[in-house]
């Protein structure tokens, strides 16, 4: 089977990926340029869905299409690794970094619940805009100490 050519709409349909997003990937370089028939229509090798499985795999991970680009465009073999590696390890950090942000988020939204819940069982109505900037959170918290 490899070496045989497929026409966008049989690629598409094979691998769950719009015709617009094939073109897409191809016009900013993440899938090389396909051949071209006598008919004008775009031809790719069986190989094309390897690479978009690929760049979905890596979307699915996070990685922008610039960081996919650069890894899938490097033929030069120990360093493309070298590239895939680095740019896994520095993912793991932004997703880090953002867990440790959703769990303070998580933790202001606790505090914001508890808050309304001490000042509706004290008999307070509160404004939107004494939750949202905390202030029911701040004044509750302080009467009870």
């Amino acid at each position: 089977l490899w070496g045989r050519m497929m026409r966008i709409g049989e690629l598409a349909s094979l691998t769950g990926v719009a015709a617009s997003t094939l073109r897409f990937y191809e016009r900013n370089g993440l899938l090389p340029t396909a051949r071209r028939g006598v008919n004008g229509y775009r031809d790719y090798p069986l190989e094309t869905t390897e690479q978009i499985g690929q760049i979905r795999l890596a979307q699915n991970l996070g990685f922008n299409l610039e960081q996919i680009r650069k890894a899938l465009g490097n033929g030069e073999g120990g360093k493309s690794h070298e590239l895939i590696e680095q740019g896994l390890r520095t993912r793991l950090e932004e997703i880090d970094l953002l867990q440790l942000r959703l769990q303070e988020q998580r933790q202001g939204v606790l505090d914001m619940l508890a808050g309304l819940h001490e000042n509706w069982a004290a008999g307070r109505c509160l404004q939107l805009a004494e939750v949202l900037s905390g202030e029911a959170v701040l004044s509750a918290t302080l009467k009870s100490n």
